[in-house]
């Protein structure tokens, strides 16, 4: 698909949006029953909560959980901003006001709003009140790209197909006439369910060769350049292969929806005109990304620092399952059941131990860990495994006795 396209695809509790550009996907939008975007819309809320911690305030807009002003986005409308206004002195709590949500909530934090003025004619009552509905998620999807120079926007239904024409016509004449149907499964054909997977992925090779790693913490992103082998014109190895991963990783923070601090490890340069050329590159990469970046320079060691504004959850939110604490391996469980054999034997002498297992652990130990479990029953006397299906991987039991009528310990 050569130039700029819009998919928009609608599915059973989903509607998605992609923009390509000469073929890559750059930005994918997720819109879902189960949690529907609120950008754009605009409410009267009531300040629930002053914290001078944050210098922020948090509003209740009637959508669940409150929204989040920082002072910088709480000035009356048509005041100018100050620059380090202080929260508490620009509103109090109990104040209504009128907001609009310019960031989506992510995992358990509400959405983050600013502060507008509305039509004098809006009810007054009830507060909270919605001012203005969120739109639907096809004129969303077609918004957020609507700074990018489209040749086409390809639909999978006909329903989607007239929600474009109709928002097309009122916001964006020109492409009213290059509305296309296709059926679902447009992504999948076009490209975008393996660029999806692909960006849930640590690691990204570049057609040159080299590498992108890319570590996601709660509060920060690092990414790291590695040349993997490839190799520049003489002396300009570092500042070429820095110059060609510019494009992707501008590419993957939008396709990721990566917020907040990042870091970029790029390959060392010497020469200062070789560090210029690479943040100009950049800092070119990164124009017209819907959440705003802020490259603010190079570190002594050579990294790079951005910010990028979050306008929503990451793909990754959207696409996994939250964070859980890590699980411990089935070689340190499998290591620490044998040394409870050991210290229960110590402590309780008996004719013989049973140790109940789940079965991937039993498995391990009669496995890879033979050797260690065989050394564990010359030292008990008789030990025997109990695989017990419901059981958890860290939950194992030493008992004492070797037959069906056993003690626990």
């Amino acid at each position: 698909m050569k130039g700029s396209a819009i998919l928009i695809e609608a599915s059973p509790g989903e509607v998605r949006g992609a923009l390509i550009r000469n073929g890559a996907v750059w930005d994918v939008v997720h819109h879902r029953l189960s949690s529907p975007s609120l950008m754009g819309a605009s409410y009267r809320g009531r300040v629930r909560r002053i914290d001078a911690g944050i210098n922020g305030a948090f509003v209740d807009i009637g959508t669940g959980q409150d929204a989040f002003l920082r002072a910088r986005d709480a000035s009356e409308p048509g005041k100018q901003k100050a620059r380090r206004a202080r929260i508490a002195e620009m509103i109090h709590e109990g104040a209504q006001i009128d907001v609009e949500v310019v960031a989506d909530g992510f995992e358990n934090k509400g959405p983050r709003v600013v502060r507008i003025e509305t039509n004098d004619k809006v009810p007054s009552s009830p507060v909270p009140a919605v001012i203005v509905p969120p739109a639907d998620p096809v004129s969303h999807i077609l918004e957020r790209f609507s700074n990018d120079r489209i040749s086409v926007v390809v639909c999978s239904d006909a329903t989607t197909q007239n929600q474009a024409r109709t928002w097309c016509l009122a916001n964006w004449p020109e492409l009213g006439d290059r509305i296309e149907r296709d059926k679902l499964g447009l992504f999948e054909e076009q490209g975008v369910e393996d660029a999806i997977e692909s960006a849930l992925a640590r690691r990204v090779t570049l057609p040159s060769g080299a590498e992108l790693v890319f570590d996601q913490a709660e509060a920060l992103c690092v990414i790291d350049i590695n040349s993997a082998g490839e190799v520049g014109k003489a002396g300009r190895t570092p500042r070429d292969v820095n110059s060609k991963a510019m494009p992707e990783i501008a590419r993957q923070l939008r396709l990721r929806n990566i917020a907040g601090a990042i870091v970029i490890d790029a390959l060392k340069m010497g020469s200062g005109d070789d560090r210029n050329r690479v943040m100009v590159r950049l800092r070119e990469t990164l124009k017209g990304d819907p959440g705003s970046c802020h490259v603010l320079g190079m570190t002594n060691l050579g990294l790079i620092e951005i910010t990028r504004t979050r306008i929503g959850p990451s793909l990754s939110e959207r696409m996994h399952a939250p964070y859980t604490e890590p699980l411990p391996s089935v070689e340190a469980v499998a290591t620490a059941a044998l040394r409870a054999v050991i210290r229960t034997a110590a402590a309780t002498p008996a004719g013989g131990y049973r140790l109940a297992v789940a079965p991937v652990l039993g498995d391990y130990l009669e496995g890879a860990m033979r050797a260690a479990l065989d050394d564990a029953s010359r030292h008990v006397g008789q030990l025997v495994l109990v695989r017990e299906p419901g059981r958890a991987l860290s939950r194992f039991e030493v008992m004492l006795g070797s037959s069906e009528t056993t003690t626990k310990v």
